[in-house]
């Protein structure tokens, strides 16, 4: 991403550097028993509903407004609201159970269209043994563990508490949010950076335990 001169921009850019910062720290330790197993169009962690904070649906909603075409803007708005029909109604659980017809809003070709400013969730996201996430994908068991690494998942819980946390200190909604309602509501509203920045309420939808 250029450089944004802008703070709720930059304060969910920097977070993303920062978890890619320490997660390179955490990898290049000679001690690891075994390296990450991720690569390109390994995809079945993307068959989900992630969960964002508000400056990373803001990153995230500012990147498809000016880096998508217009057709491309068109069809990921055009699979949020196939998504949203599809679990209106539906438990968190039940939606869980269901992941393997849910795939990412950014999801196409097996491959991320978002993958440059993809959240910190995701980030962290990681698996010692590709063949093993499509296994489970396989199965559809979705109790199953991926084979990862705890310490990144923490990394995971330390970057977005931060980002909670200095959305409340600077007076801003704070909850954490389904990244399709707020690529959603990003669209819906006129000036979404701004209006969040002044304290507005820019997403409309209830908050998310992590």
């Amino acid at each position: 991403m250029e450089n944004l001169n802008n703070q709720a921009l930059d304060l969910a850019s920097k977070a993303l550097e920062r978890t890619d910062n320490a997660i390179h720290k955490f990898l290049s330790q000679k001690s690891l028993p075994e390296p990450l197993d991720c690569k390109p169009g390994c995809h079945y962690c993307c068959y989900n509903l992630p969960v964002v904070t508000p400056p990373e649906a803001l990153l995230m909603g500012y990147y498809v407004k000016h880096r998508f075409t217009d057709r491309g803007k068109k069809a990921t708005l055009n699979r949020i609201d196939k998504i949203l029909k599809r679990i209106k109604g539906l438990s968190v659980y039940e939606v869980a159970m269901m992941r393997h017809e849910l795939p990412c809003i950014f999801l196409e070709d097996a491959m991320c269209m978002a993958y440059e400013v993809r959240p910190v969730v995701c980030r962290t996201c990681t698996s010692i043994d590709a063949e093993h996430c499509k296994m489970i994908f396989d199965s559809r068991n979705h109790r199953a563990r991926l084979r990862c690494y705890q310490h990144i998942r923490d990394i995971f819980q330390t970057v977005h508490s931060h980002l909670i946390e200095c959305c409340r200190e600077m007076g801003c909604q704070s909850d954490a949010l389904p990244l399709a309602e707020g690529i959603r509501d990003y669209f819906k509203h006129p000036s979404p950076i701004e209006a969040w920045l002044q304290g507005e309420k820019v997403f409309n939808i209830p908050p998310i335990l992590v």
